[in-house]
């Protein structure tokens, strides 16, 4: 009984809409109405600014890499039949990309997913955190980012599977969150083919001062 309701509690602690709650409190503004109108730290950097967004980004972190976190490290939830820890995690995410308060239009669950992973497997979440920013920084577009880091994070879990030690649940709960972020991007990709996508803009100071130094 306790390992279904905790899939319950998973779920609604990934469905909390931070982004929501933060642009209410700070900025009286609902981000929905806002940017590109969703509940991720992306909108949430671009809307109500770098503090926040920062902010925004950690608690979805964190709230989808708890109970990976308490189920593997702690003793808290011992002597309950539970289910594997990434699915809780893995839960989380799901609530926080269809939060049941928002008509189940939130997130697009890429900070989740690294978050379930970076408790899960700490040195492969740093491996993907880098392939994300190298991408990020040479792209300048999230969506492109993101896409990059999951599906990597789905070629890793199947070289460490089948060379180093099987691992059927990081194996699919890798390839189950890279479709849900992928699927979550569909707008962003059209956007990319149409050449309206945002770009990044927190390198813009870097190329201001390497343009300086190279026509110097």
């Amino acid at each position: 009984m306790e390992k279904y309701l905790l899939i319950v509690v998973a779920y609604l602690l990934g469905s909390i809409p931070f982004s929501y709650l933060f642009g209410k409190f700070f900025k009286g503004i609902d981000i929905r109405k806002h940017g590109s109108g969703n509940l991720g730290g992306t909108n949430a950097f671009r809307v109500l600014g770098k503090p926040i967004g920062f902010a925004v980004s950690i608690l979805d972190v964190l709230k989808s890499g708890i109970f990976v976190f308490l189920l593997l490290y702690t003793s808290v939830l011992d002597g309950f039949d539970l289910f594997h820890p990434l699915i809780y995690g893995f839960v989380s995410v799901l609530g926080h990309v269809y939060p049941v308060w928002f008509r189940f239009k939130g997130g697009k669950g890429v900070a989740t997913s690294a978050g379930l992973l970076l408790a899960y497997n700490p040195v492969l979440a740093l491996a993907l955190t880098f392939i994300f920013f190298t991408t990020e920084f040479l792209t300048r577009y999230v969506s492109v980012s993101s896409t990059v880091a999951m599906v990597s994070g789905v070629m890793f879990a199947t070289v460490l599977h089948f060379t180093y030690q099987a691992d059927w649940y990081l194996l699919i709960i890798s390839f189950l969150s890279c479709c849900i972020v992928v699927y979550a991007h569909r707008a962003n990709y059209r956007r990319l083919r149409l050449g309206t996508e945002n770009r990044v803009k927190i390198f813009d100071k870097w190329d201001i001062w390497l343009d300086r130094k190279l026509n110097k």
